[in-house]
């Protein structure tokens, strides 16, 4: 991210200074006591790094903010979110959202690759998005994380599209992602994170679409045998927490959380991913076997999911939407 867009995001919270450090002298008594989740386990690369801003927090505020984090353990995205509207939980981040405005940004052939993704998503739209998480749950928008690329993975193993035609894959409540699955053919099962991979073993489904972060520290290799190389939409954890417990923060404080917030997510959330990938594929093959990581055809992949993707561009955001999507530059 440029130092201009950082700049204009920081700023857009109206903060009244910028600090690197808040705090009293001696260690503070805590003031603002949280409770964030995230579905999926500790070894989740979002949930090191969200784990690592918390502790920043608590020493930038001298423990006048404090975290308790739940890795996993309360349920799935919907539950999670859903609690931090009712105020059961604080904060949360993930792919759920339950609204067109960001779940169509999950379709297959939507962005070209993560980089213009974050050009479109914190662009112009983002005071838009914003706004719309608000109004809906009441939670303010910390930030957007770029989760890494969402993959297609299969129990048996399989070499063209035509492969998947009429499987059942499962896929997380995201209408871009289910619409996605739909469009090549296969039959879209929505399932809680926490459900999959029993459902995997047990041959409930025949596949899965999910972030390909996850598939090696959920030990997906046990249950599936396929791994498709090509990308099948991009992932974007939302972080946000309860419009109520960012209006207990001190301005200072909340200015803090933003910039700490952006650059953790440019250092160590979207930097390792991009590093990853190959190291995963490569450990994969070598439980599979070589012929595991099938790359399917990119232009035939285009012809089918492209239409999906300006249909839903154009329809939640208004006629010609996928084109200056597709032309941001």
């Amino acid at each position: 991210m440029s130092n201009t867009n950082r700049r204009r995001i920081v700023q857009g919270i109206g903060a009244a200074a910028i600090v690197s450090q808040v705090g009293l002298s001696k260690p503070a008594r805590a003031q603002v006591k949280l409770r964030y989740a995230n579905a999926s386990n500790a070894g989740y690369l979002a949930n090191i790094v969200m784990q690592e801003f918390w502790e920043e927090v608590r020493k930038r505020t001298n423990g006048e903010i404090v975290v308790e984090t739940f890795w996993g353990t309360l349920g799935g995205e919907q539950t999670l979110l859903n609690g931090v509207a009712l105020g059961t939980l604080d904060g949360y981040h993930g792919a759920y959202t339950g609204m067109r405005e960001f779940d169509v940004f999950y379709a297959a052939s939507m962005f070209r690759d993560f980089e213009h993704a974050a050009r479109v998503v914190n662009g112009p739209l983002r005071p838009k998005l914003a706004a719309a998480l608000e109004a809906k749950y009441k939670v303010h928008l910390l930030g957007l994380g770029r989760a890494g690329a969402f993959v297609l993975q299969t129990r048996d193993k399989i070499s063209t599209w035509a492969d998947l035609k009429n499987k059942k894959i499962r896929g997380g409540a995201i209408e871009g992602t289910l619409e996605s699955i739909k469009a090549i053919g296969a039959s879209a099962v929505p399932m809680a994170f926490n459900e999959v991979y029993t459902a995997l073993q047990q041959g409930v489904v025949d596949g899965q679409v999910t972030l390909g972060t996850l598939v090696m520290t959920m030990k997906y290799f046990e249950v599936v045998k396929s791994w498709v190389r090509n990308d099948f939409g991009l992932g974007f954890d939302k972080v946000v927490l309860s419009q109520r417990t960012w209006n207990r923060f001190k301005p200072e404080q909340q200015k803090m959380m933003h910039e700490l917030f952006l650059e953790l997510e440019e250092k160590k959330w979207y930097a390792p991913i991009k590093e990853r990938s190959a190291a995963d594929f490569k450990r994969w093959q070598e439980i599979n076997g070589a012929d595991s990581v099938p790359t399917l055809d990119p232009a035939e992949g285009r012809r089918l999911l492209a239409p999906m993707a300006e249909r839903l561009a154009n329809d939640v955001f208004g006629p010609g939407a996928y084109k200056q999507i597709q032309d941001t530059a």
